[in-house]
């Protein structure tokens, strides 16, 4: 497991990792409300710089703006979710709380690494590998950066899971404080919040 992440604690790393999520789910949120909001300019600008004659097609891009904008609108809004809920599970040490980054995250690895075997197959099979070469060297570095910081989080989801099972024992319960009437070396039975 990880001690540290981009040469911080993991607990540093993972507030910050939160952060950063928060504020870049806050921006691709109000591009993505921009977007759905002017979708009938950007379909009227589109097909007059693509110069397209036909009647339909206005229909068919904005129908398709819509359409990939709704839903990264929605992957979004679940991507703000789960950044916070690990900027929150870091600050209360809940290791819980950073599972649905960790799907979030193992989702994002998925379709990264699909796009990075689109970009190596046409890499192999274009006459013209040129754009592929872009997208195969982009999605390896992503996709490398992206194993780092899921493997940093989950070395703190476990450095968390670790801490809380060291500290249970401490936490009597009032049943085995009634049995022994008399030990004057009880704790208290909370939990940290």
């Amino acid at each position: 497991m990880m001690q540290k992440m981009f040469f911080m604690r993991l607990n540093t790393a993972g507030v910050v990792i939160g952060w950063l999520g928060l504020v870049g789910s806050f921006v691709m949120i109000f591009l993505l409300s921009a977007t759905l909001g002017f979708a009938d300019v950007i379909a009227k600008t589109l097909i007059e710089n693509m110069k397209i004659k036909d009647a339909n097609a206005y229909d068919e891009i904005h129908m398709v703006i819509v359409v990939v904008a709704s839903v990264y609108l929605a992957i979004t809004a679940l991507s703000l979710l789960a950044s916070g809920m690990l900027l929150l599970g870091t600050m209360k040490e809940r290791h819980l709380m950073l599972v649905p980054w960790l799907i979030n995250s193992g989702l994002n690895m998925l379709v990264t690494s699909v796009n990075l075997l689109v970009g190596f197959a046409g890499l192999v099979s274009s006459p013209m590998p040129e754009p592929y070469i872009n997208i195969f060297l982009f999605s390896a570095t992503l996709l490398a950066l992206e194993f780092y910081i899921f493997y940093g989080i989950y070395s703190l989801f476990k450095q968390i899971q670790l801490n809380r099972d060291e500290q249970r024992p401490l936490i009597q319960s009032h049943a085995h404080a009634e049995a022994v009437p008399h030990q004057t070396n009880t704790y208290s039975n909370y939990t940290k919040i």
